[in-house]
């Protein structure tokens, strides 16, 4: 998972920044410096997200896949 990755995730989601970063309870501000480049995305963070969303790798393959077709 990558910053674009859980952007995907929190806007098919519907959520704001504050809603997502509530949600699997952190900052706002860590999850904006994260979308934005700033920060790295931790495994913490990554684990509460998977657990959050019930995501699977195969799942986050799936993501991945349709976040490179939208750039081709």
């Amino acid at each position: 998972m990558d910053s674009e990755t859980l952007r995907l995730i929190r806007a098919s989601s519907n959520l704001s920044i504050r809603e997502f970063a509530s949600k699997i309870n952190v900052s706002h501000s860590l999850i904006s410096r994260i979308e934005g480049g700033d920060r790295r995305l931790t495994d913490r963070v990554k684990r509460k997200v998977i657990e959050t969303f019930g995501l699977t790798e195969e799942k986050l393959v799936v993501i991945k896949l349709l976040i490179n077709e939208i750039k081709n």
